[in-house]
């Protein structure tokens, strides 16, 4: 029970989701955590100080946590922290982890003289960010880009069906521009979506696999309807249509993208 109670602390103050049952598995298998461990006996205080306020090693967690964009714990993010000395005594996380005692407390540690730190380890708090992801970071900038096609492409279709609906010229001429730009920008989001998508480290299943299955025929769905709109101010059934599903893949795939970064 204390097992369960300490990686749910670390997963929702991490990345404010729940811990499920693979979390637990991961990291039990990182860190071979057994209920009589030092670090189960603390529970909460691994990660804090007074929650939620984060002790060192939570905040190296959450870093790092952040920085893959994922929704919750998994094996390479907690192994991420293992090389780190987050409290600064001389040991890593990973040698007081084998050694029972809390990675966040300067005060408890192995005993014995710190061995040297193993290759890569920082003192200083945070991730260690190499020179490729100071000039482009993970996310290779798809969280700024994405804002544009969805917010200009749904904002364009309420215009044009209050429009067509009004019957105002003025506003379909700006729904006009909304659309055209948006679907423009959604061509710049898919390539930054991939990219991140590799570089993060998602898998080709559930929510990241929806998300790219949904972007991808909101993009055609975009483009086939502005190529049909620059031919004129169409009212037609079927132009009204494509509108509409357009509307609902992009709507589907943003929802979906939040699921993938934020949880549930």
């Amino acid at each position: 029970m204390r097992v369960a109670l300490s990686l749910l602390v670390i997963a929702f103050s991490t990345a404010s989701v729940f811990a499920t049952p693979e979390d637990m598995e991961k990291f039990h298998e990182v860190t071979r955590m057994k209920e009589s461990s030092r670090i189960s006996q603390d529970s909460c205080m691994t990660c804090h100080t007074e929650p939620p306020e984060h002790n060192s090693f939570g905040k190296d967690l959450k870093l790092n946590l952040r920085a893959s964009q994922k929704s919750r714990l998994d094996s390479l993010i907690i192994q991420s922290v293992a090389s780190k000395d987050s409290d600064n005594d001389g040991w890593t996380n990973g040698q007081e982890w084998k050694a029972d005692t809390l990675p966040g407390d300067p005060k408890s540690h192995p005993e014995g003289v710190p061995a040297k730190l193993e290759d890569g380890a920082k003192n200083e708090s945070g991730p260690t960010v190499g020179m490729v992801d100071q000039l482009l970071p993970k996310h290779s900038m798809h969280p700024l880009v994405i804002h544009f096609p969805i917010a200009l492409f749904l904002f364009g279709a309420v215009l044009e069906l209050v429009g067509i609906r009004k019957r105002s010229d003025d506003l379909r001429k700006s729904a006009w521009l909304c659309l055209l730009f948006g679907a423009i920008s959604a061509w710049f989001a898919v390539p930054t979506g991939l990219l991140a998508f590799f570089r993060v480290g998602f898998s080709w299943t559930g929510y990241a696999l929806i998300h790219f299955f949904l972007a991808t025929i909101s993009t055609l769905l975009m483009t086939g309807l502005v190529l049909f709109r620059r031919r004129g101010a169409h009212t037609s059934i079927s132009y009204i249509a494509l509108l509409i599903a357009a509307t609902a893949a992009v709507a589907s795939a943003g929802h979906f993208g939040g699921l993938l970064v934020y949880g549930n």
